[in-house]
Parts: structure tokens; C-alpha cells; sequence
């Protein structure tokens, strides 16, 4: 059950490393992580893939938005939902949630 976690944040110096301080802290397993610096526009676009469930995702969402650098946060989940109409075969979806970051919150 991996579900995808998309991150919205401000270039600061030092930026990641808080960022995967507090991921670190909370013993997540992230089995894939990628990030992609956009200097022009001072933003990084990161993405974490977890091991976790849905409550376990939100959870490291609402701790991961008082890191004072994120803006945006999105839950992408590769599951397929039950959701069936009429006789035909169950598409699989992503949801996506947005939680804007608080400001002035630091590690």
C-alpha cells in the first residue's frame, strides 16, 4: 500500500536536509524520493513515495506541514478505489489532497 506525497516548497539553503530530518524522525519507510530544484522560481517540487497507509499518510502530511519552507502538500494513492459502474471493469484512480502549509511553523 504505497501512496505518493508531493511537496511544494521554497529553496532555501538547508531546505532538504530539514525536510528529511523530520521524515527520519518519524521512522518512515520511503522507498522512493525524488526532488527537482527550480532556481529561477526559488521552488522545489519533491515527491515521496511511503509504505504507509491512509491514516499513516495523512498523519506525515499534517506533521510535515509545520516545516516552515512547504507551501503545498498532495496525497496521490495508487490504489485502486471500489467504485464500480454498471457491468463494466473497475478503472483504477488517484486522488489527489491539497494542505497548504502553515506559516511561520519551523523545525
Amino acid at each position: 500500500m504505497g501512496h505518493r506525497i508531493i511537496i511544494e516548497m521554497h529553496a532555501a539553503s538547508g531546505a532538504e536536509a530539514r525536510l528529511w530530518a523530520l521524515v527520519s524522525q518519524r521512522r518512515i519507510d520511503v522507498t522512493t524520493a525524488s526532488f527537482e530544484k527550480n532556481r529561477h522560481q526559488n521552488r522545489i517540487h519533491a515527491t515521496l513515495e511511503v509504505e504507509l497507509d491512509v491514516l499513516g499518510a495523512r498523519r506525515l502530511m499534517r506533521q510535515l506541514e509545520r516545516h516552515h519552507d512547504i507551501q503545498h502538500i498532495a496525497l496521490e494513492s495508487g490504489e485502486p478505489f471500489a467504485s464500480r459502474v454498471g457491468q463494466g471493469p473497475i478503472a483504477a484512480q488517484s486522488r489527489r489532497m491539497r494542505i497548504t502549509g502553515k506559516k511561520g511553523a519551523c523545525l
